[in-house]
Protein backbone atom coordinates (compact mmCIF):
# COMPACT_ATOMS: atom_id res chain seq x y z
CA UNK A 1 0.00 0.00 0.00
CA UNK A 2 1.57 3.28 -1.17
CA UNK A 3 -0.86 5.74 0.27
CA UNK A 4 -1.51 5.92 4.32
CA UNK A 5 -5.34 5.48 4.50
CA UNK A 6 -6.33 8.77 5.56
CA UNK A 7 -10.13 7.47 6.15
CA UNK A 8 -9.28 5.41 9.32
CA UNK A 9 -8.70 7.77 11.42
CA UNK A 10 -10.90 7.65 14.86
CA UNK A 11 -13.33 10.30 15.57
CA UNK A 12 -12.84 11.25 19.35
CA UNK A 13 -8.67 11.22 18.45
CA UNK A 14 -9.35 13.77 15.77
CA UNK A 15 -11.20 15.73 18.55
CA UNK A 16 -8.70 15.95 21.25
CA UNK A 17 -5.65 16.72 18.72
CA UNK A 18 -8.16 19.69 17.54
CA UNK A 19 -8.96 20.62 21.31
CA UNK A 20 -12.59 20.80 20.86
CA UNK A 21 -12.96 17.96 23.60
CA UNK A 22 -10.91 16.81 26.88
CA UNK A 23 -9.99 13.04 27.29
CA UNK A 24 -12.81 13.60 30.07
CA UNK A 25 -15.36 14.68 27.67
CA UNK A 26 -14.52 11.64 25.44
CA UNK A 27 -14.98 9.11 28.08
CA UNK A 28 -18.23 10.71 29.27
CA UNK A 29 -19.53 10.02 25.69
CA UNK A 30 -17.65 6.73 25.35
CA UNK A 31 -19.21 4.91 28.44
CA UNK A 32 -22.63 6.43 27.30
CA UNK A 33 -22.22 4.56 23.91
CA UNK A 34 -20.87 1.33 25.85
CA UNK A 35 -23.49 1.51 28.25
CA UNK A 36 -26.50 1.42 25.18
CA UNK A 37 -24.18 -1.25 23.26
CA UNK A 38 -24.78 -3.19 26.28
CA UNK A 39 -28.54 -2.93 26.81
CA UNK A 40 -28.59 -3.76 23.56
CA UNK A 41 -30.31 -0.05 22.26
CA UNK A 42 -29.40 1.31 18.92
CA UNK A 43 -25.87 3.75 19.91
CA UNK A 44 -25.34 7.10 18.23
CA UNK A 45 -22.11 8.05 16.61
CA UNK A 46 -19.32 9.26 18.73
CA UNK A 47 -20.40 13.00 17.55
CA UNK A 48 -23.49 12.71 17.87
CA UNK A 49 -23.27 11.79 21.72
CA UNK A 50 -20.94 15.07 22.02
CA UNK A 51 -22.84 17.12 20.87
CA UNK A 52 -25.92 15.71 22.54
CA UNK A 53 -24.11 16.28 26.14
CA UNK A 54 -23.13 19.68 24.94
CA UNK A 55 -19.83 18.62 25.03
CA UNK A 56 -19.27 19.85 20.71
CA UNK A 57 -21.72 22.50 18.97
CA UNK A 58 -23.00 21.12 15.53
CA UNK A 59 -20.46 23.62 13.57
CA UNK A 60 -17.67 22.03 15.19
CA UNK A 61 -18.89 19.05 14.31
CA UNK A 62 -19.22 18.89 10.76
CA UNK A 63 -15.42 20.93 10.66
CA UNK A 64 -14.27 17.40 12.90
CA UNK A 65 -16.11 15.10 9.97
CA UNK A 66 -14.33 17.79 7.49
CA UNK A 67 -11.37 17.08 8.58
CA UNK A 68 -11.30 13.15 8.89
CA UNK A 69 -13.22 12.82 5.26
CA UNK A 70 -12.01 15.87 3.02
CA UNK A 71 -13.74 16.37 -0.14
CA UNK A 72 -11.79 17.21 -2.73
CA UNK A 73 -12.17 19.97 -4.97
CA UNK A 74 -12.71 20.07 -8.91
CA UNK A 75 -9.07 18.89 -10.40
CA UNK A 76 -7.67 17.16 -7.13
CA UNK A 77 -9.32 14.19 -7.27
CA UNK A 78 -7.76 10.59 -8.12
CA UNK A 79 -10.41 8.52 -8.90
CA UNK A 80 -13.73 8.82 -10.59
CA UNK A 81 -16.53 10.89 -8.78
CA UNK A 82 -19.58 9.29 -6.85
CA UNK A 83 -22.13 7.87 -9.15
CA UNK A 84 -19.21 8.00 -12.19
CA UNK A 85 -18.42 4.23 -11.74
CA UNK A 86 -21.56 1.63 -12.65
CA UNK A 87 -21.52 -0.26 -9.50
CA UNK A 88 -20.00 -4.30 -10.53
CA UNK A 89 -17.93 -2.35 -13.85
CA UNK A 90 -14.50 -3.08 -14.28
CA UNK A 91 -11.58 -0.21 -14.24
CA UNK A 92 -9.45 -1.06 -17.48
Amino acid sequence: MTEPDRYRRLFGEVALEHGVVDSHQLYEALTIQERLRNEEKPVPLLGQVLVELGHLTPEQLQHLIEVIYPVEKDGDNQGPAIGEQMAGSEES
